[in-house]
């Protein structure tokens, strides 16, 4: 009996597992909204970026909408078809894409909602305190541009008017890891420079 039940639970895990490894698999694998639509510094791409000015921006509309529509969960494919849409001028088809994805822990996403709310882009009413959030959220899971991008607003008053979520303490350990991860010259200079300003910041507080 004892054998019996063991296979069972065996047998149950297996089949969860599997049907695990095959959503995963799902998610990673390459798609036609892949091919067209990804970002060049999206750490969660799986194939090639794409610029703006490069993009063939219906078509990808197009092939983003078909893979979305078989994956509706899937972050990296919902990021894209907002990106799409965004760079075709579409921002309130757009936004819902983009905001999913970030809500759902895509760190690119995350970094880019911030900019559009950092900037108020594209008719987009400006909140510097959501790109606060946001940009903490995608630093915290290692993107570049918002490891730099949340203590350079920090330093400069930019945030003044939100609860600053994190401490200097993080602060500046965002910049030890950017600069780990600083490899060219534009980023270690962009990386010096914050850093250097984050020192003057905390010895005048």
């Amino acid at each position: 009996m004892k054998t019996l039940a063991t296979a069972f639970v065996f047998a149950v895990v297996v089949l969860v597992s599997g049907t695990g490894a095959q959503a995963a698999s799902d998610a990673e694998a390459v798609t036609d909204c892949d091919r067209l639509a990804s970002h060049g510094s999206d750490p969660e791409r799986v194939a090639p970026g794409v610029s703006q000015s490069g993009m063939r921006k219906a078509a990808a509309i197009a092939a983003c909408l078909a893979d979305t529509d078989m994956q509706p969960e899937n972050r990296r494919l919902r990021y894209l078809l907002g990106r799409a849409y965004f760079y075709s001028g579409r921002t309130e088809d757009a936004m819902p894409h983009v905001t999913y994805a970030a809500e759902a822990g895509h760190r690119q996403a995350q970094f880019v909602l911030g900019y559009i709310y950092d900037g108020g882009l594209q008719g987009v009413t400006q909140d510097r305190c959501k790109a606060e959030t946001l940009w903490l959220r995608s630093a915290r899971q290692g993107r570049f541009a918002a490891l730099l991008s949340y203590p350079h607003h920090v330093v400069r008053g930019l945030f003044d008017e939100c609860d600053i979520q994190a401490s200097n303490e993080e602060m500046a350990g965002f910049l030890e890891t950017a600069k780990g991860m600083a490899s060219d010259y534009y980023r270690r200079m962009w990386t010096a420079d914050v850093t250097a300003d984050f020192a003057a910041y905390q010895e005048g507080n």
